[in-house]
């Protein structure tokens, strides 16, 4: 799909706005974050990562495919998990499980994500789950191929992983690229790998409406180099995003944040 084809699809689903967010500061780290490593807003809204968690006990009662399981805590001893449970048909679920006990038990999972029409197994993009500790929306982004094509898409539930909304697509596109989500009250930020273009290139969208429309969607990282291992936080009116960042003549690699105002 062209660069021109893929704004055209961008507007269609919910207005590229050019530039949403006022940039502010960019910093470069030249040493890798730990794999599963998650982005947060500090204090004085100072961008930093925390180490992924890891449940005492992990969900069981479906087929998990290998490597697909992620899980966060909310508040108090509330904690999530999802993950990709193959079909016999080569597709697979979107599935949840809720723990009131931070991990240590877990309450049978329920289906986020029936819709999958890639007959691939458990050869997929694992997803990615935030929960919010204020209102105990769960919100999930990944790779899928819907009926209506591939992409990456959005669902949440905001009855604590019960009941999850209609997906929303995010973006359109062939391969199988990875995302991230975050959530503060009403709004939504997914930081993406955009699945379309020749050099994997980091893009944001962004919702006031927790997600039921994307109203902006935009290019972060430059044309120039690859990115990967995308991440995102976001708090009030402040965003952040980083990615990895790979020159495409080789060379060393830097993790690259970036953080402004979204207006």
């Amino acid at each position: 799909m062209s660069r021109a084809l893929l704004i055209a699809g961008c507007l269609a689903l919910g207005a590229c706005a050019p530039d949403p967010v006022k940039w502010e500061q960019e910093t470069r780290l030249i040493r890798p974050l730990p794999d599963g490593a998650r982005m947060i807003l500090r204090d004085r809204d100072v961008p930093g990562f925390t180490a992924a968690w890891t449940p005492p006990v992990m969900p069981s009662g479906t087929q998990q495919c290998a490597g697909s399981l992620v899980a966060t805590r909310a508040r108090s001893d509330t904690a999530y998990a999802a993950w990709w449970a193959p079909r016999a048909d080569s597709t697979a679920l979107l599935v949840v499980a809720r723990s009131a006990d931070g991990g240590r038990t877990w309450r049978g999972a329920e289906i986020a994500d029936s819709t999958d029409h890639g007959r691939t197994g458990c050869n997929r993009q694992a997803p990615f789950i935030a929960a919010d500790s204020a209102n105990g929306y769960v919100h999930l982004v990944y790779f899928m191929v819907a009926a209506e094509g591939p992409g990456i898409f959005f669902t949440h539930s905001m009855g604590g992983g019960e009941m999850f909304h209609t997906p929303v697509p995010i973006v359109y596109g062939e391969r199988a690229t990875p995302s991230a989500v975050a959530c503060n009250g009403d709004t939504i930020a997914v930081a993406f790998i955009d699945p379309n273009s020749t050099t994997p290139q980091l893009w944001l969208a962004l919702s006031r409406t927790t997600g039921h429309i994307f109203e902006s969607r935009v290019e972060v990282s430059p044309s120039t180099v690859q990115a990967s291992r995308p991440s995102v936080a976001i708090h009030g009116h402040r965003v952040a995003v980083a990615w990895l960042e790979t020159n495409r003549s080789g060379g060393t690699s830097a993790m690259v944040v970036k953080s402004g105002r979204w207006e």
